[in-house]
């Protein structure tokens, strides 16, 4: 199987989302502004339902109840509704287990919220773009979801070369299968109607050395990411300790990802609340 033919799976594969790449392409237009979120915020009631049970959480404790996307907006912010957008459109996709990677249910979206608090914090300053940190650390394991439900059988001799040859999964992968689950998840996304500015720096987090210099910064951010959110136990499946960390992928004080890291593990538990991961 190729990852074209993967990606071709219909079949197995979710459905694309409609809401979260259209509200990323509003967040890098300069002349948006928070009717354009509102409006389409609006075309999904689930969406909608689930900013408006965010927003009045105990992760938020606004001092009224927040009853429309409005009120959400005046009173969190265009950045922290689009953010709010993000969980719970991610959590669709998420939130399930995958047994072919031994990862239990809600474990890969408490991944994936660990790594967006992460790259929230150390890669703000490697794009313009607002949000898209974040966004990246969402959707960076998405390509996980479409190894299990594409080619999950595959997984027990990528996990034998993990075991006895000690290499990390997404080389396991290349070596069974000839691409990662960085690449399928690009493709996905790309196939989804991202922008490249979410699918490239993911394809290359595990090579950021490798990446096109404009994405070079968040794809080395969201290498240092991941493995920052193992440090702080998040890195659930039967690979969790096979992680390879390139030396000088990103540059950063290690004082600053330290506070990173920290600062992510103390809102990651009231978040995980707040959104019910792993609940049901």
């Amino acid at each position: 199987m190729t990852v074209e033919e993967l990606i071709q799976k219909t079949d197995t594969l979710p459905p694309a989302p409609e809401v979260l790449p259209k509200l990323v392409k509003i967040m890098k237009d300069p002349d948006a502004d928070s009717s354009d979120i509102v409006q389409l915020i609006s075309t999904d009631a689930a969406i909608m339902a689930g900013v408006l049970k965010l927003s009045n959480s105990g992760a938020y404790s606004p001092p009224s109840p927040v009853t429309d996307l409005q009120d959400a907006v005046a009173m969190l912010g265009i950045k922290e509704v689009y953010r709010i957008v993000n969980l719970v459109s991610s959590g669709d996709y998420l939130d399930g287990a995958l047994p072919s990677m031994d990862i239990g249910k809600g474990s890969l979206w408490a991944h994936s919220l660990a790594v967006a608090l992460i790259m929230d914090q150390i890669a703000k300053d490697a794009t313009d773009m607002e949000g898209l940190p974040y966004t990246l650390g969402l959707l960076h394991d998405i390509g996980k979801l479409g190894m299990h439900l594409g080619c999950g059988e595959q997984y027990v001799d990528i996990f034998k070369k993990v075991e006895t040859e000690r290499l990390s999964l997404d080389k396991a992968e290349s070596q069974t299968l000839g691409f990662d689950h960085a690449l399928a998840g690009s493709k996905m996304l790309e196939q989804w109607s991202f922008p490249e500015e979410v699918y490239v720096p993911i394809r290359y987090q595990y090579n950021p050395i490798e990446a096109p210099e404009a994405y070079r910064k968040l794809a080395g951010a969201l290498h240092v990411a991941n493995w920052g959110a193992a440090v702080i136990g998040c890195n659930d499946g039967r690979d969790s300790w096979a992680l390879d960390m390139i030396e000088g992928a990103f540059e950063i004080e290690q004082s600053q990802l330290e506070l990173a890291i920290l600062n992510a593990n103390e809102h990651l538990e009231k978040a995980r609340k707040a959104l019910g991961v792993g609940s049901n």
